[in-house]
């Protein structure tokens, strides 16, 4: 039998910058819950963070840099001028404009943690499944046991049933170690897609001092 309803994966986040971490975890979750696309929407003013080191256009072009060959994946801005951007707004964005999409909302785990200090968290699931993805080398069946008693806790029996736990592949690298290693003036490069680090060399490093920068 076909299947009939059209599966999105959401994958929110500074993106600050992307990189091949998100992209491979994306794949990893697309390809595990046979999802039909990934839409990567970069926060315009997450309410957790003070400020972005990158601004939004920048990280919204690094991002299409970085998908473009990838049919399945797309960006989104809608983000952009959403003041905060919170999580639920998104998805209500999403839900209205898109009524026949069956929507996947990616968490790692760190934020997965955060997730009832979120603005009306408890609304999160009326909107779309949750995926929740493991962290770098703890023991996911430990994990995996803490994440079920704590979506039991916060939002009760009934939304188990929406959220998948998967395992994905650990990377040892972040968008803080990133920006770290471009203040000290290092190499950044094969830690993000080519064209991403291309662009950070022409329009951050190039002409211009990155120490002067929020990098």
């Amino acid at each position: 039998m076909d299947r009939l309803e059209h599966k999105v994966g959401i994958f929110g986040g500074s993106f600050d910058p992307p990189h091949i971490a998100h992209l491979r975890v994306a794949e990893e979750v697309r390809e595990a819950l046979e999802l039909d696309e990934i839409w990567f929407i970069p926060a315009g003013n997450p309410p957790h963070k003070k400020k972005t080191s990158f601004p939004f256009e920048d990280r919204f072009t690094m991002l299409k840099l970085s998908t473009k060959t990838n049919p399945y994946f797309k960006v989104l801005d809608i983000e952009r001028d959403l003041k905060p951007s919170y999580t639920l707004s998104t998805l209500k964005i999403l839900k209205e404009k898109y009524p026949q999409i069956q929507f996947y909302l990616l968490l790692g785990w760190d934020a997965f943690l955060e997730i009832d200090t979120w603005y009306h968290y408890q609304e999160i699931p009326s909107y779309t499944e949750i995926v929740v993805l493991s962290r770098g080398k703890d023991s996911w069946q430990g994990l995996f046991l803490e994440a079920k008693e704590r979506v039991y806790t916060i939002w009760g029996e009934e939304v188990l049933k929406r959220v998948h736990f998967l395992e994905v592949s650990p990377f040892e690298i972040s968008s803080t170690q990133i920006r770290a290693l471009l203040r000290e003036g290092k190499t950044i490069r094969y830690l993000v897609p080519e064209e991403v680090y291309f662009y950070i060399q022409e329009n951050y490093i190039q002409g211009k001092n990155i120490h002067s920068t929020n990098v």
